[in-house]
């Protein structure tokens, strides 16, 4: 196949990969906690019999969305994988594995927030307690939030690994000053939740969530307008070649 057509489709396949991040972002985090604000939230942590007796099938919706975040992380670092240069390849492929471990891990959450948690509210007994509280993200102190925030920290390393696929213009390198950022805050967030994993859900947890979220919309979309340009400019060069070559083969 012509290499700008790989190159072009490469470029589509990350955009596509782009935007599904920004679904993900928006309706696993503000559009869906508002939701569930509004119907039926979970509430403080105050122990699994709570838990059940507040339990709504709308607050799996933000996990059910958070896969879409997930997925489309994969679909972008692969692309970003394949539209890299040469020189950059081997980082490249580094990152698409941390990518990998975080889809992973993270797919393992919301796997229990969408569907074994759930399970075990509706068919409550309180034999169920101890796994409510080791995998509901209602609790604080879940395996599951000790595995969200680390799987966060490798796709962060994923980022920074990725982040010198954007040098090309002033867009692009803003964009990588954010893959870099991503990197720094998601890492910093997995190590103090090494340290007190009951932050997450403390004031300063919920404004650094708040704050990564916005970070990472906005990440998401110079990512979609880099790769867009680069699409342009593709196809700018192709019409140019095409005009050179249709005067020679007349």
């Amino acid at each position: 196949m012509n290499d700008s057509l790989v190159t072009a489709r490469n470029l589509r396949t990350g955009i596509v990969g782009a935007a599904l991040t920004v679904a993900g972002i928006l309706l696993s985090g503000p559009l869906g906690l508002l939701l569930v604000s509004a119907v039926q939230s979970s509430g403080p942590w105050q122990g699994p019999a709570a838990y059940v007796q507040n339990y709504h099938p709308i607050q799996t919706l933000p996990f059910f969305c958070g896969f879409l975040l997930v997925s489309g992380y994969v679909v972008l670092m692969t692309a970003l994988h394949q539209i890299a240069e040469e020189r950059l390849k081997t980082q490249t492929l580094i990152a698409v594995v941390f990518t990998a471990i975080f889809a992973t891990l993270i797919f393992f959450n919301y796997i229990n927030q969408t569907t074994f948690v759930p399970a075990l509210a509706r068919a409550y007994s309180p034999q169920f307690d101890p796994a409510i509280t080791t995998f509901s993200l209602a609790n604080p102190l879940s395996l599951c939030w000790a595995i969200e925030m680390w799987g966060y920290a490798f796709l962060g390393i994923a980022t920074m690994l990725a982040a010198p696929v954007f040098n090309r213009n002033r867009i692009e390198r803003a964009t990588a000053v954010l893959m870099i950022l991503n990197g720094v805050m998601s890492i910093a967030g997995g190590v103090i939740s090494a340290w007190d994993l009951g932050w997450v859900l403390t004031t300063p947890g919920l404004v650094n969530y708040m704050v990564w979220n916005a970070l990472v919309l906005a990440l998401s979309i110079l990512v979609i307008v880099s790769l867009r340009r680069r699409q342009n400019e593709a196809a700018a060069t192709a019409g140019q070649q095409t005009m050179l070559i249709a005067p020679a083969q007349g």
